[in-house]
């Protein structure tokens, strides 16, 4: 994981996704599969409350053997970002269809989580 911008504001967003992510934690229900569309509105708004903007680009490899999603989480206060990227064999490309909107959140997570493993890595 990369984190590109305001280098002198890459501590600080390290940071702020960490607290970010048990404020997640807290927040999102643990039964949040059983309602997607309403999990994702809530992380979506605990994102924009914190100035924090995902994308994510799916595309499919050329072969069409592998599909590709990119997350990208974006802090405008601090012009920091970073992605992950995970890639589908084609044996998940169907799960990953019908289950599209847990996909998206399952890779929101854990970019976030990965940020958080960066934080803890920082502070030992």
């Amino acid at each position: 994981m990369e984190l590109t911008g305001k280098k002198e504001n890459f501590e600080k967003f390290i940071f702020k996704v960490d607290e970010l992510g048990y404020a997640i934690d807290d927040l999102l229900p643990s039964n949040w599969m059983l309602n997607l569309k309403e999990s994702s509105r809530l992380l979506s708004d605990i994102l924009s409350d914190n100035h924090l903007k995902v994308k994510q680009e799916t595309k499919t490899t050329s072969d069409n053997l592998a599909i590709q999603i990119k997350t990208i989480l974006e802090d405008s206060d601090l012009q920091v970002s970073t992605s992950s990227v995970t890639m589908l064999d084609s044996n998940d490309q169907v799960e990953y269809i019908l289950n599209w909107w847990q996909w998206r959140i399952n890779c929101q997570l854990a970019l976030i989580s990965g940020i958080s493993s960066m934080y803890e890595s920082i502070e030992n």
